[in-house]
């Protein structure tokens, strides 16, 4: 029988496909590369179901966990806060991003509703940078291609730059959509 661990990690594969997919949508129309539809949104709503399922799974290990009370290292329990304040972060910057969406659009809006969506996406990029930071490595050892305590470190490292490249990115296709597109 397959564990809930590992449905969960078919879980995150299925959340980054998805989300990459989402991203790589926005983020080439930000830079003005592809035209809006609305493809962009149902992308980000395909999301929707199986993030909750993995927030549902995740909490329910968690919590299995510490009744258990399962002695763990002090840098894996470093690293599992992270990944629950992160992901706490992630709820409430999605619902705010989805929010200021469908209520405030993004198209010629004012400075102020400009400088809104662009501080909320972007502690949104954050939040799943520094998620995505700890729960890769995870996710790859959970499947067996990542053994041994070296190989965890240096694909950390390697993933953490790659992760901040990713993020500069985002960052300034928001600062040109939002300055260059619309002021």
């Amino acid at each position: 029988m397959i564990s809930l661990r590992k449905i969960n990690s078919l879980l995150i594969v299925i959340v980054i496909l998805v989300l990459v997919n989402h991203a790589m949508l926005n983020i080439l129309g930000m830079y003005g590369l592809i035209s809006y539809t609305p493809d962009f949104k149902i992308t980000g709503r395909r999301l929707f179901y199986p993030l909750v399922a993995h927030i549902i799974i995740s909490l329910y290990l968690y919590f299995s966990d510490k009744r258990k009370q399962i002695t763990t290292y002090s840098k894996l329990i470093a690293e599992t806060t992270q990944q629950i304040l992160t992901g706490i972060s992630i709820i409430v910057f999605a619902g705010l991003h989805i929010i200021t969406y469908i209520f405030i659009p993004a198209i010629n809006q004012s400075l102020s509703i400009n400088l809104i969506h662009f501080i909320i996406d972007n502690l949104l990029f954050i939040s799943i940078a520094l998620h995505l930071r700890v729960s890769i490595p995870r996710l790859l050892i959970s499947f067996g291609f990542l053994e041994g305590k070296n190989s965890y470190k240096h694909f950390k490292n390697k993933l953490s730059i790659i992760i901040l490249l990713i993020l500069i990115l985002f960052i300034i296709a928001e600062v040109i959509f939002y300055i260059g597109g619309n002021l």
